[in-house]
């Protein structure tokens, strides 16, 4: 065989359980949500940063391509193999929360650790990074999010995952380690002196190196949580609300729903219970009798109703010192998203959110067992209105492919610091791949793993990503986990071109880190 050589010189420099050679776990490790192709020659599963880097100068030496990955729940082809002659470099291994220095508000920790697991480290010492994971932190990766840019818990105040990175240990495409966001004492500094190459290993995907640790800042977790949650009769709106929204003090989170949204969450058994707490305390509390705080209660104890119900929503997670502080900027947004035309609904899908931020996932699959693709559109606020127009007007001209396909659409939407982000998922019934039956529960696989193939079904599905993907990124979007799937260099100013070219092959001179991600082959 002739991976042979492969596996008996990785054999030398890891040990028995940091290298897998078995086919149906390769083949395992060469699949993301989307899919996948090509099945790597070995997967590397390094515990430390030494192993790390011997067994990438080894595969290198070699001529093999390196694909790095994490929890591998990416979607844009990033963590796959394109060509067999490829080792996959899993970084989950590396797990372990490193240090915990309350006094310089920083952490470091391994690559592979989860968000779960990092917030768990923390909470006995009451801080937290600002940025704090994705919504599938359960799994997700400390190296993935900040290799693909992430966006979630923490970020309508914090923005995405990269701004709460102060420093990064890198494993180049030859084995040599780079450490950015360092002191001249080799230890974590919040500003080293002269430029540093941080920002560089930033949203790559990997094309530039492997991430073999992270220092993140510290903040302190707030004294107190408050949520809202409010419907409006349609997205325009909704957007409005939440482009109005952006920059107000204390917002950890602000996410919205639209009508296919609300009706897959019902399907999910996801409810708006009775009970709900919003602003009316602190409104009663204000003395002043005025038609906004009147207007407002009637709404809470009339707004419940069923999720299926409701056309679009948002929903906030308020933060303070107290809970007096955090009410007092909840009044403060709720009266913009009440003057966006919003109405009070009860918040349980915000408090449910944060009561757990990390569960284990069920999302790989829609309701009813669908096959599930998203894709994204990163916008500037001024942009918002006009992409989700685009979005719906090349949505609107399918109509009777989705029909026949049984495609149905739904739309989330993520603030991010001055940004919004827009993210359409796809469904459709399918049967499930590689990826799903590895990581999706125990009842998904017994109920839909009988299910048939629809190719048809799914080339339809992903020629559709691409065609309203491509509508999203003329009305201006960026993209995170840009991978294989979204543009980045045929849409560079060309001396900004050159110039990543010439620090790709610098670092990658033989092109064998995560070959055709970002970069062209």
């Amino acid at each position: 065989m002739p991976e042979r050589e492969l596996w008996q010189r990785l054999q030398n420099c890891l040990d028995a359980s940091e290298l897998v050679t078995d086919p149906e776990l390769r083949a395992d490790y060469s699949h993301d949500i989307a899919g996948g192709g090509a099945v790597a020659a070995a997967v590397v599963r390094p515990a430390s940063t030494e192993a790390l880097a011997n067994a990438v100068a080894t595969a290198a030496r070699l001529g093999y391509a390196l694909v790095p990955r994490g929890s591998g729940h990416s979607y844009s082809g990033g963590t796959v193999p394109a060509r067999t002659r490829s080792v996959v470099i899993d970084t989950s291994g590396m797990d372990q929360v490193i240090e915990i220095d309350a006094v310089n508000r920083v952490v470091r920790v391994q690559a592979g650790c989860t968000w779960a697991n990092l917030l768990d480290a923390l909470a006995p010492s009451g801080l937290r990074t600002p940025f704090f994971g994705p919504l599938s932190g359960f799994r997700s990766t400390v190296s993935g999010a900040l290799s693909q840019r992430a966006t979630f818990f923490g970020s309508a105040m914090h923005g995405f995952s990269d701004n709460s990175v102060v420093g990064q240990t890198i494993v180049l495409a030859n084995g040599r380690v780079l450490r950015t966001g360092i002191g001249h004492d080799g230890r974590p500094h919040p500003q080293p002196s002269g430029p540093d190459a941080g920002a560089l290993f930033l949203g790559d995907c990997g094309a530039f190196g492997i991430k073999a640790e992270a220092t993140l800042r510290l903040i302190a977790r707030p004294g107190s949580e408050v949520f809202a949650s409010f419907a409006y009769p349609d997205m325009g709106s909704m957007l409005a609300a939440q482009v109005a929204l952006c920059g107000c003090p204390g917002i950890a989170e602000c996410f919205g729903f639209d009508r296919q949204a609300h009706i897959n969450l019902a399907q999910g058994g996801f409810e708006l219970l009775e009970g709900a707490e919003v602003v009316a305390d602190v409104l009663r509390q204000a003395g002043s009798a005025s038609e906004r705080a009147g207007r407002l209660l009637r709404l809470f104890r009339d707004g419940r109703r069923l999720v299926a119900d409701l056309q679009c929503s948002l929903h906030l997670c308020v933060e303070g010192e107290d809970e007096a502080h955090a009410q007092s900027r909840l009044a403060r947004a709720a009266a913009v998203a009440l003057d966006a035309g919003g109405e009070a609904v009860p918040d349980t899908i915000p408090r449910v959110t944060r009561s757990r931020p990390f569960r284990p996932i069920k999302a790989l699959l829609g309701p009813d067992g669908e096959r599930w693709l998203p894709f994204h559109g990163v916008f500037r606020l001024a942009d918002v209105a006009g992409a989700h127009d685009a979005f719906a007007a090349a949505l609107a001209a399918q109509q009777a492919a989705l029909a026949t396909h049984e495609v149905k659409v739904s739309l989330l939407t993520v603030s991010s610091g001055d940004a919004i982000v827009l993210e359409p998922h796809l469904f459709w019934p399918d049967g499930l791949h590689r990826f799903h039956r590895r990581h999706v529960t125990d009842r998904q696989r017994q109920r839909y793993g009988g299910r048939p193939d629809r190719p048809q079904a799914r080339a339809f599905a992903h020629g559709l990503r691409k065609e309203l993907g491509d509508a999203l990124h003329r009305a201006g979007a960026a993209h995170l986990q840009i991978g294989r799937h979204y543009p980045y260099e045929r849409v560079m100013d060309p001396v900004q071109h050159e110039l990543m070219q010439a620090i790709k092959h610098h670092l990658d001179p033989e092109g064998l880190m995560a070959p055709g991600v970002l970069f062209s082959e």
